[in-house]
Order: structure tokens, then C-alpha cells, then sequence
């Protein structure tokens, strides 16, 4: 119906007595006027889509601001920020900062981050109103995939590893509420990597108290151990008593032998019987008897010997004194793991704060318009070249 009254329009111009009925009968004519009518046709749908896609773009797709914020992870427990800096300026990032922003970026983007906004801010609630336009309007039933990823579309983040700055952004129809929301996710993500590393602290916390409580055990019953050795020796240091029984045992040695040069002279012109003899005689044979005793208690096969003794006790008291540096050892991890586990060991410093956006940023209206134009007339040639072929191959 629609192309018979344009082509009785067309007709008409050429020939103003003229009416469908008699255009039928001028073959000619109407085939030129349907090839005409083909043309207009295809004409007519790309412009129409032109115009709807030029009036959704310019009037009802949903404004979008967009709110910046850049930021940077620092770990306070590093001691030598000078170190960072030269690998700042050799342009490479530490790998423990590298790593702190990963895990900022994926919380970020994570389920239990836009939960919390969610309940703060009611972005499902958003995303399913009015707010949004038609077409990018989530519908009634959406799955939470689905609502994660629309989230995934409005928060944008990338890091720049040669400066360690995770830049943010976060779009919203509603230029406050796009800085609001910005500040509510830097202020998680700060807590949630505190969080993160107190729990690993708190882990190892665990582990160096059990250690510590090992260390203490083992350095009381070494203690215990030497303690009862001293007691049942009768011996508050065994190597002191040795000095002891290696002075007198020299100091025997020494007058025995002035004894035995003594004997030996008297008796070239002495008497064998003369008393003097053998009051020296007697004398030397108790200094052997002592000398004897007395190298027999250091050295001897007795197990009590004072060498046996002074080699155990030095074995215990190196175990003693090995199990007393151990527990300092720990003693001082755990006071300082204590300490990690309780503070704020990193931060996120605010580079720039979220500004609050006065214009929109999506749609790009110039950039986009300009895009469709050049779509909408690259698909027309292609798609009247196609056709221009398909009558070719026909006649």
C-alpha cells in the first residue's frame, strides 16, 4: 500500500493525468520507479536508524560523572624508604607494593566491596530505576553476575607500575553521590588491607608464641638439668675446682721433686739407717701417694673423676646457655610481632583526592556523534555496493 501511493506520487510529477492503473501499463516507467522506490528504501532505514540512534545518544542515554581519585600503598614497617626511591627512579616498583595494590584493585572489584556499598549507597536499587536509561537499565530479575559486571563498568582502576599510583574512577549519575561512593571505597580498601595483614600477623603472632613457649620449657628444664648436676657433684663450677686440683696437683709435683734431690744429696754422705733419710723417705713416699690420688680424681678411671665431671658440665651449660639465646631470640620476635599485629603497618596515601565532577563525561556527544555518522554511511555503501552486485549477477 505504501509503495503504490509513492509511486503514484512519483508518477504524478512526470505525469500529472496519470494514476497507478495507467503507470502498470507503462512497464518501463515503473521499473524505473520501483528500482527509484528500492533505493528510497534502503535510504529511508539507515536514516531512520541514524535518527534514532542520534536522538538516543543526544537526549535519553543516561550522563554519566565520573569521579577521580589517585592513590598510593605504603608500607610503614619498611626501614629504608631510600631503597624505594632508587628503584622509584630506575623506574620499577617494590614487589611488596606492586602486590599491596593488586590486592587493592581485587577487593575493589570484589563481591563483598559492592555488597557494602550496596547497603550504603542502593546501587541495585539504581541501577533497576529510572535513573538509567532503557536500553542500559538493569531489568527486575537480573542475576548478581550480571550486576557485578554493570558495577565492573562504572568502577574503572589502573595501575601505573612505573610510579606504584593506582588511579581510580568511579561513574554515577549523580555527581556527588559518584565522589561519596569513591570516598567510601578508598576508606575500605584501607581498612580491608590493614585487615588483611593483621590477620597475617595475627597467624604468625600464633605461631611465634607457641615457638616462644618451646624456647621457655626447654631453657627451664636445661636450667634444671644443670642445676641438679651441680647439686648432686657437690660442685658450684666444676672448672674452677679443676683449676684447683691442676695447682695443687703442680704444687705436689714441685716438692716432690725438691724432696727427691734433697734425699738424693743427704744420702751421698748420710747414713742409709740416719734418720733425717728416712724422714725424707717417708715424706716423699705421702707426696706420692698424694700426687697419685690426686691425678687419679682429675684423670682416673673412676667415673667421678674431676676431667668426666668439668666435659659434662660444660655440655650442659653450652645446652643451658644455647637454650637461654633462643628464648631471648623469641622473646624479642614475639614482642615485636606483638607489635605488628596491633598497628596499621600500611596506608593509603590520597595523591588526589575525589573531586566532585561539574559536567558529565559519558556520553562523549561530539565523539559519539561523529562515530555513528561514519558507521551509519560505511554500512550503507556496503550494504548498496552488496546490492548493486546481487543485480549485476541477476541481469
Amino acid at each position: 500500500m505504501v509503495k503504490k501511493t509513492i509511486l503514484s506520487y512519483w508518477f504524478k510529477k512526470i505525469n500529472p493525468q496519470g494514476n497507478y492503473e495507467t503507470l502498470k501499463n507503462d512497464k518501463i516507467t515503473y521499473i524505473q520507479l520501483s528500482k527509484k522506490y528500492e533505493t528510497f528504501k534502503i535510504r529511508a532505514f539507515f536514516l531512520t536508524v541514524f535518527l534514532l540512534s542520534f536522538i538516543y545518544i543526544m537526549f535519553i542515554k543516561s550522563e554519566l560523572y565520573e569521579s577521580k581519585a589517585a592513590i598510593m600503598v605504603r608500607d610503614l614497617s619498611q626501614s629504608s624508604p631510600v631503597s624505594s626511591l632508587g628503584l622509584s627512579l630506575l623506574g620499577a616498583s617494590s614487589g611488596s607494593q606492586h602486590q599491596d595494590s593488586m590486592v587493592v584493585e581485587e577487593y575493589l572489584n570484589s563481591l563483598d566491596i559492592f555488597l557494602k556499598l550496596d547497603k550504603k549507597f542502593h546501587l541495585i536499587q539504581h541501577y533497576k530505576s529510572d535513573a538509567i536509561d532503557f536500553i542500559q537499565r538493569l531489568p527486575q530479575d537480573v542475576k548478581m553476575e550480571e550486576i557485578l559486571e554493570f558495577y565492573h563498568k562504572n568502577l574503572l582502576i589502573e595501575y601505573d607500575e612505573i610510579s606504584s599510583i593506582l588511579h581510580i574512577s568511579f561513574l554515577d549519575t549523580n555527581p556527588k553521590k559518584a565522589q561519596e561512593i569513591l570516598n567510601y571505597l578508598i576508606s575500605q580498601a584501607e581498612f580491608a588491607l590493614n585487615e588483611f595483614n593483621r590477620k597475617k600477623a595475627q597467624k604468625r603472632l600464633k605461631f611465634v608464641e607457641l615457638e616462644h613457649k618451646k624456647n621457655k620449657e626447654k631453657m627451664e628444664k636445661a636450667s634444671a638439668i644443670l642445676e641438679k648436676y651441680q647439686n648432686d657433684h657437690l660442685l658450684l663450677d666444676p672448672k674452677a675446682e679443676a683449676s684447683t686440683s691442676i695447682s695443687i696437683i703442680a704444687e705436689l709435683e714441685t716438692s716432690l721433686t725438691q724432696k727427691r734431690i734433697e734425699y738424693k744429696t743427704k744420702s751421698a754422705y748420710l747414713n742409709p739407717d740416719n734418720y733425717e733419710l728416712k724422714k725424707l723417705k717417708t715424706e716423699i713416699q705421702e707426696i706420692e701417694k698424694s700426687l697419685a690420688k690426686a691425678k687419679k680424681g682429675l684423670t682416673g678411671n673412676d667415673k667421678n673423676r674431676l676431667n668426666s665431671i668439668l666435659f659434662q658440665y660444660e655440655k650442659l651449660k653450652l645446652q643451658f646457655e644455647f637454650a637461654v639465646e633462643v628464648y631471648k631470640t623469641s622473646l624479642v620476635e614475639l614482642e615485636t610481632t606483638k607489635l605488628d599485629a596491633i598497628k596499621a603497618a600500611k596506608t593509603l596515601s590520597i595523591v588526589s583526592q575525589p573531586n566532585l565532577p561539574d559536567g558529565y563525561t559519558y556520553p562523549n556527544k561530539p565523539k559519539d556523534f561523529i562515530t555513528l555518522t561514519m558507521v551509519i554511511l560505511l554500512m550503507y555503501g556496503i550494504f548498496s555496493m552488496l546490492l548493486a552486485i546481487i543485480k549485476d549477477h541477476k541481469e
